[in-house]
């Protein structure tokens, strides 16, 4: 597993894009079956068996997985979650110790979860940031500028108040493009933050296509079958949440 004393300095030197690739599978930024995505450990595990690698998982207001990869041998990853606000905001978390994050997650996340939204839950951005500072942890904000609801640079009027108290900005998100991408770089620069990045994945192909990049191998010639296949993995998404609203 990975030594977390050493992950501050890892956030605050590699930014994906802003350098070539240098042999190691970085993707801080995963979802499995246990939220809204369709990965498992088992494909995990295959995919990065020959890869050197640091991953995270970081279901949404979920542990179970995260706690799992981090038990795995073959599996170097980071404690993670993305823990959803009552306004749509989310955090990224990452923890230390298995241990802190069930109690954050059993004493202050699980008994806020939305009933009927996967990414949401009861309390306010305020509420988490107090409350993580409690543990040893590692906070990042994802996607600002992302689609719809996700684009907090245009729909959170207190944005620059929550970068001003988490450690780094995502800066490179999978499923965005490059212009909305490095709209989160200039906040990163102009804040002096550390850096996150990730596929932001929910399938196996998310993970292949972000690897494509990680490879230096995302050729213009690839980008419209990318995005075709990329429409079918977020009709699938769509499915989990509206089965996550009706099962409650």
């Amino acid at each position: 597993m990975v030594e977390f004393d050493k992950l501050d300095e890892f956030f605050k030197s590699k930014i994906i894009l802003d350098g070539k690739y240098d042999g190691v599978y970085y993707d801080l930024h995963l979802h499995t079956k246990a939220s809204d995505g369709f990965l498992d450990i088992k494909f995990l595990k295959s995919f990065l068996k020959e890869k050197n690698h640091l991953i995270s998982i970081t279901d949404h207001n979920e542990i179970r997985k995260s706690i799992k990869s981090f038990e795995v041998e073959s599996i170097n990853s980071v404690l993670g979650i993305e823990i959803g606000c009552e306004d749509g905001m989310e955090i990224l978390a990452y923890f230390e110790d298995p241990k802190e994050l069930e109690e954050f997650y059993k004493v202050y996340l699980e008994p806020y979860k939305n009933r009927y939204r996967m990414a949401k839950s009861y309390k306010p951005w305020e509420y988490y940031i107090e409350n993580l500072k409690k543990y040893k942890t590692h906070t990042s904000l994802p996607h600002l500028n992302g689609y719809a609801q996700k684009n907090y640079i245009k729909n959170k009027k207190y944005l620059e108040e929550i970068i001003k108290v988490v450690d780094s900005i995502e800066t490179y998100n999978h499923s965005l493009d490059k212009i909305r991408n490095l709209r989160a770089k200039d906040l990163r620069e102009k804040y002096d933050l550390k850096a996150t990045f990730g596929s932001d994945a929910h399938t196996r192909f998310d993970m292949r296509s972000y690897e494509k990049l990680e490879n230096n191998e995302m050729f213009e010639e690839l980008k419209i079958i990318e995005g075709v296949k990329k429409l079918y993995s977020v009709i699938g998404l769509g499915g989990k949440h509206l089965k996550y609203i009706f099962k409650k």
